[in-house]
């Protein structure tokens, strides 16, 4: 009974106030009992309505990019987890900003641990971990996030260019691959989240791209038809929005 309401009974249903767009109010308190050695009930607070509708306990659930909703909805089993990793999100951001990245690192494993808890499995709980991680760095990583994600990128193109290569030309490129690996290593305890995600976003680097060039063409598609028409209204826009939003457990593209 990971998750209980605010009488201590197992939570079936969550009560939440929709807000337009992608944004939801939780509209009762609930908590999450950790299950880890030592672990405390964590609290998520309803709504404080004195609040703008888009602060406080506000959620978009998991903010997974609309064209890669094949591959992880943006709700699910992963629902309660997500909101509480929003709570502690939000909780984060109001600490001073020195303490930021070390408690948002604390509420990204959180979230890690609460989603397997919640029914979702390893490998995919620790894609979404990874990707809320890179977020944490590119928020509040300063230059060391910065740092951090160029080796990511470089990383996954040295995986993907290992395999190409390895088929096209001679097997020993595919040694390649280790060297993501070996540099990952120079991060320390951060070498978890490097490592991870440089190999899973290779691993996904094919389906992201399809699916961004599909929901692109979808796009000019919708113009043509829309200009066509004579459509009222404005112009279609391509989903996701590159932007990450400034709440939310967003999961940025890996």
């Amino acid at each position: 009974m990971p998750f209980t309401d605010h009488y201590g009974n197992e939570l079936r249903s969550l009560p939440l106030v929709y807000r337009l767009d992608r944004d939801f109010q939780v509209a009762e308190s609930f908590c999450w009992h950790d299950p880890r050695p030592g672990g405390l009930a964590i609290e998520v607070p309803a709504h404080d309505p004195a609040l703008p509708p888009t602060e406080g306990n506000s959620t978009d659930f998991a903010s997974v990019p609309p064209f890669l909703w094949g591959l992880i909805a943006s709700y699910g089993k992963q629902t309660l987890a997500a909101i509480l990793h929003d709570h502690l999100t939000h909780q984060t951001r109001l600490a001073p900003a020195d303490q930021r990245l070390a408690l948002r690192r604390v509420a990204d494993e959180t979230f890690r641990v609460a989603l397997v808890d919640s029914g979702v499995h390893q490998l995919r709980a620790r894609v979404m971990w990874a990707a809320v991680g890179i977020e944490r760095y590119a928020h509040h990583g300063g230059v060391l996030g910065w740092l951090i994600i160029a080796q990511l990128t470089l990383g996954i193109v040295a995986l993907i260019a290992a395999v190409v290569v390895g088929l096209v030309v001679h097997p020993l490129w595919f040694l390649l691959a280790a060297a993501p690996a070996v540099l990952a290593t120079l991060w320390g305890k951060n070498a978890d989240l490097v490592l991870t995600s440089t190999y899973l976003g290779a691993l996904y680097a094919p389906l992201v791209a399809a699916a961004f060039v599909g929901s692109r063409l979808e796009q000019l598609l919708a113009t043509v038809i829309w200009v066509g028409t004579g459509t009222p209204g404005p112009a279609p826009k391509a989903e996701p929005t590159l932007r990450w939003p400034d709440h939310g457990t967003t999961l940025p593209p890996l």
